[in-house]
């Protein structure tokens, strides 16, 4: 049987921050609460989030397991207080668009409901491809036998009180000081989520990125969530509008195991596989550009929509 596979799981793409006053502004906004949020944390705080920019160990470390499984740098939601929280998440709500803080929250949020009902849909065994991402052993997962970095199980110590699973276990952390002039790097990210997004000056880059959800559908206060809802309902608009000839190829003939690309693979190519662009007509070009800017969109580029949005 066929099987279609989205071929977009991390992607990179530069974003204009707008007109040169508007960016300038853009610019100043993130850096002070960026600032806003270094000034909340003690002395310890700062050097477990403060990174030079130059780190690649730490620019590498990024991953969609959990992070009791994979450690991540910086200091977590949960070990932060209220206020540091809160400064926390004013950053991402400068950084992200709209859409994307919704996003990010949902995915946390789906985070919250796996820790509490995730056992309810049964387990998985050893070796297997679980909800949650590839098979264990495999490119992008930890050792075979579920060990992981932090010990038997991926119970890592000091990051999240022995929980792999939470809305709380979502990192923040710098490479460089952040500035309106000079590169630096903002990352936050936890279980299915990473945002790697390098500010030079009034532009940005968000890459690498990952977003993914476990469950990808949830309960909460009586609405259906659903964090990439979208991504899912715009791709299956756009494979629909498809002709036959054009469908061959773009549903690819062979089974994808695992993520096309992964964390420990930045910088890797892969080869064009499907249906061209060139090949589509106005109305497909317009549902995929509008796929895309699920991705796309996730940065805060109210500023000045790009060519193609206006």
């Amino acid at each position: 049987m066929k099987k279609l596979f989205y071929l977009l799981p991390v992607i990179a793409f530069l974003l204009p921050f707008g007109v040169p006053a508007q960016q300038a502004a853009t610019t100043a906004r993130i850096v002070d609460a960026a600032n806003a949020f270094l000034a909340t944390l003690d002395a310890d705080q700062r050097k477990q989030v403060l990174y030079a920019f130059d780190d690649n160990e730490q620019r590498a470390r990024w991953s969609n397991f959990p992070t009791g499984v994979v450690p991540r740098g910086g200091i977590n939601l949960k070990q932060m207080t209220e206020p540091q929280q809160a400064a926390a998440l004013e950053l991402m709500s400068i950084v992200l668009s709209p859409m994307g803080m919704e996003k990010v929250n949902e995915i946390r949020q789906a985070d919250d409901d796996f820790k509490a009902n995730g056992s309810k849909r049964g387990p998985v065994g050893r070796g297997a491809r679980g909800p949650g991402g590839p098979p264990f052993g495999g490119q992008n997962g930890p050792p075979p036998g579920g060990r992981g970095p932090g010990g038997p199980g991926g119970r890592g110590p000091g990051d999240g009180g022995g929980d792999l699973f939470g809305s709380s276990l979502y990192y923040i952390s710098f490479l460089g000081i952040p500035s309106t002039s000079r590169p630096w790097m903002l990352q936050f990210g936890g279980h299915h989520l990473a945002l790697n997004v390098t500010f030079a000056g009034s532009s940005g880059v968000i890459t690498p990125t990952l977003t993914g959800a476990q469950p990808a559908l949830f309960q909460l206060n009586g609405k259906t969530i659903r964090p990439l809802g979208r991504e899912s309902d715009k791709a299956l608009g756009l494979l629909q509008s498809l002709d036959e000839k054009q469908r061959k190829q773009a549903v690819l003939t062979y089974q994808v195991p695992d993520l096309v690309l992964g964390p420990g693979e930045d910088g890797k190519k892969i080869a064009p596989e499907g249906l061209k662009v060139s090949a589509m007509n106005d109305k497909q070009k317009a549902m995929l550009l509008d796929l895309i800017a699920e991705w796309a969109g996730i940065l805060n580029d109210s500023r000045q929509p790009p060519a193609w949005r206006r």
